[in-house]
């Protein structure tokens, strides 16, 4: 991957997260990649830095990227009620009691 075509946008510590982000920001239509995946296999041999997966978009589409992520991790950490009264936790987007979704209930 050029990092002419590319640019750094964050560190992802699991291929999970990265993966999840990654899908974010095709949903809002930026063109996201990743690449470490490969060296998850090495986790407890190699220092945590070093094990971390890249996320990587188009120059043109940085600043977009980066408020997409930001807004997200700040989103990350609340609970939140749905509108059948159930607590979820935050990873949850749909009610894992009756299926609605999370922007639904707020």
């Amino acid at each position: 991957m050029s990092e002419l075509q590319w640019q750094l946008v964050y560190h992802a510590a699991s291929e999970f997260e990265a993966a999840l982000l990654t899908g974010l920001l095709h949903n809002q239509r930026v063109e996201a990649r990743y690449q470490g995946q490969l060296l998850l296999g090495a986790v407890g041999e190699l220092p945590p830095t070093a094990v971390e997966v890249a996320i990587w978009v188009r120059p043109h589409q940085v600043s977009q990227a980066l408020a997409i992520i930001q807004s997200t991790k700040q989103q990350a950490g609340r609970e939140w009620c749905c509108a059948c009264g159930e607590n979820n936790a935050p990873e949850f987007e749909l009610c894992w009691a009756c299926g609605r979704d999370k922007d639904e209930s707020e």
